[in-house]
């Protein structure tokens, strides 16, 4: 991979060889690999995270699957349900305001389980309000059951101290620890000097949290 790029232009001082023996999160692939024989990269490989282009142009990349496609998959569902019932349960919460969209998210387990984690803690400091989910995988392929919204973007709720408690909620973000440390969180200046707070996590997002477990 790094003389392929090497050979398109990608400078070598860029580029980092690592070893066989170097785990990895996810698989890059394209229509040369799908089309080998005897190939283990096929269409209906689970664990798609994105997609991009079409045809014999189409790039996909998968999450490793060290365990197996039949674990994953389980993992995958068992996860899914997990997310569907903290969803309903979070909006139960009176500290926490979802629009109609938002909550129909939250209660088809389209919510990434880090997103909903850091929802609960955020309004256990101040009440808030989510404006929306974001950041689905690119790719019409992707579904959300699969592969859920990483990104949330939150306001205060209304009160005299909503600001505060944005800067206090950033901070409070930036100091979590893995898999709870966001991939990007800022806050975001509106007109009128209002703010509202982005976090995003990256992908993939890792399996099983809500049970106690970290499958990836």
């Amino acid at each position: 991979m790094c003389a392929a790029l090497h050979g398109r232009g990608v400078a070598a001082s860029r580029l980092l060889p690592l070893p066989s023996s170097a785990p990895a999160d996810v698989i890059v692939t394209s229509s040369s690999v799908r089309r080998q024989p005897g190939g283990q990269l096929r269409d209906d490989t689970p664990a798609l995270l994105a997609s991009f282009g079409s045809g014999d142009s189409r790039i996909d990349i998968r999450a490793a699957t060290p365990a197996g496609a039949a674990a994953y998959n389980s993992a995958l569902q068992a996860d899914l349900t997990a997310r569907q019932a903290a969803g309903a349960q979070l909006l139960r919460s009176r500290r926490i305001e979802v629009g109609a969209q938002a909550a129909g998210q939250l209660e088809a387990g389209d919510v990434d389980t880090r997103v909903l984690v850091t929802l609960v803690t955020l309004a256990s400091m101040h009440p808030l309000r989510v404006i929306s989910f974001g950041d689905a995988s690119p790719g019409e392929r992707v579904p959300l059951a699969d592969v859920p919204f990483r990104q949330v973007i939150i306001a205060g709720s209304g009160s005299p101290g909503a600001q505060t408690g944005l800067a206090a909620a950033l901070a409070m973000v930036r100091a979590q620890r893995a898999p709870y440390q966001p991939d990007q969180a800022s806050l975001l200046g509106l007109a009128g000097g209002q703010a509202e707070l982005s976090v995003e996590f990256a992908a993939p997002g890792p399996l099983g949290l809500l049970a106690g477990g970290t499958h990836g």
